[in-house]
């Protein structure tokens, strides 16, 4: 048996990949790590059981940098999103065998549309979840404020998305005011899904101190979108308990938080000029409203005025036969008080008469005629026994005259 030095073997390993793997060929797997040394990616690339999701195989490969800014030219911003771990990929490799570093591919093309159908049959996985839990259509059946003026936006600081937002709001002809407070976030890459996750956990807490949430972003390609169909984005942005605004860059294609947000838009001025246009109608209407109260006000003043010339016109005839039947009622008055009067003035007249007639019998002349008598002491008259004593002298008169007595005896008998 022939024995061979590790670089002869190795060698000979190196012929015969050359001689049966000369020609590029495509390879579809998954990214599993992607590290960048001195311009140069390295990427480990492995394949899952389809059923277990255990790898069954792994290999290295490499980008060098004269072939990455090929692909960067040919693919634009594209690139990066795809060369990112966890993405199904279909990629254009050469084998390649070293005697020091060993076996790798060298990756020269990557087909876009491959990834795309990965992330576009991922994303009709995932609307097909939140559809079966009802959750699509939750967050758009919430009541829009009357005004927008409080805006919490979760974006990119740096974006130029965020400064053509903020800058078409701040610039707006009406003079409204809008508070913007920014929650930064990445919108790009696998740190996507988690920090707008906690951005809007934080969000959440605050609701009442705002209107609306604002997800912008700038421009970007189909694969950039992919990084909003989340599940758990969908998920919580159609639970949020306030209206969720998108506007992430994208004229034609939706991701999976554009359909469950209140409202998309393509762009972040899209939405900034929706926010101006919302509370312009409000506007209007508060306006339109104003008039129609001005206008109520004025038809029910002309109602009343006209009501009010009627009743002045009504007033001088009312007083005239207040005054007629007054007149009347006092004439009538005056006859009755007068035959009262002279009723009250025969009664006592007649009382009167009775009274004196009633004086006359008790006069002591008319008593004295009857052959009564009086007696007077001292000029007084008697009407206590007890007053007299004897030898006293009194006087007892009678109808014809006065009798002169002395007393001689006194009878208390009775």
């Amino acid at each position: 048996m022939e024995t061979l030095s590790l670089y002869d073997l190795n060698e000979f390993i190196r012929q015969v990949v050359i001689s049966n793997f000369g020609q590029e060929m495509w390879v579809t797997c998954e990214i599993s790590q992607v590290n960048l040394s001195r311009g140069h990616r390295y990427i480990e690339l492995i394949q899952k059981d389809e059923e277990t999701q255990d790898i069954i195989a792994r290999m290295g490969a490499v980008i060098w940098s004269r072939d990455y800014a090929a692909l960067r030219r040919k693919h634009r911003n594209a690139l990066a999103s795809v060369l990112a771990e966890a993405n199904q990929v279909r990629l254009q490799v050469k084998v390649d065998f070293h005697e020091r570093f060993g076996m790798k591919l060298m990756i020269k093309d990557i087909d876009l549309n491959y990834t795309i159908g990965q992330f576009a049959e991922r994303r009709l996985f995932i609307i097909s979840q939140l559809e079966k839990e009802d959750l699509l259509y939750i967050n758009e059946s919430l009541p829009l404020p009357r005004s927008i003026q409080r805006v919490a936006v979760i974006s990119s600081e740096t974006a130029a998305g965020f400064a053509d937002y903020r800058a078409h709001l701040e610039e707006n002809e009406y003079g409204y005011d809008y508070r913007t407070h920014l929650f930064p976030a990445a919108m790009q890459g696998k740190q996507v899904e988690p920090e707008v996750l906690t951005q809007l956990s934080i969000i959440k807490k605050r609701c009442k101190e705002f209107d609306v949430v604002v997800i912008i972003r700038g421009g970007g390609s189909k694969i950039d979108l992919a990084d909003f169909d989340s599940y758990a984005l969908g998920k919580m942005i159609a639970t949020f308990p306030i209206p969720v605004f998108t506007g992430i860059g994208h004229e034609i294609d939706e991701s999976v938080i554009d359909l469950v947000a209140a409202k998309a838009f393509k762009t972040p001025t899209a939405v900034a000029s929706y926010l101006i246009q919302h509370n312009l109608e409000t506007e209007q209407e508060i306006l339109t409203m104003e008039h129609e109260v001005v206008q109520l006000a004025q038809n029910v003043l002309s109602e009343k005025r006209h009501d009010l010339e009627n009743v002045q016109q009504f007033i001088p005839l009312l007083v005239k036969g207040i005054l007629e039947r007054s007149t009347l009622a006092l004439q009538q008055l005056d006859i009755v008080l007068a035959r009262a009067f002279a009723q009250a003035i025969t009664l006592q007249e007649q009382k009167l008469t009775h009274i004196l007639a009633l004086i006359d019998t008790t006069r002591p002349e008319r008593i004295l005629k009857k052959g009564y008598s009086i007696t007077y002491l001292k000029g007084r008259p008697i009407t206590q026994i007890n007053s007299l004593q004897i030898g006293d002298t009194i006087e007892t008169r009678i109808h014809t005259g006065v009798l002169h007595s002395k007393i001689n005896k006194i009878d208390n008998n009775g």
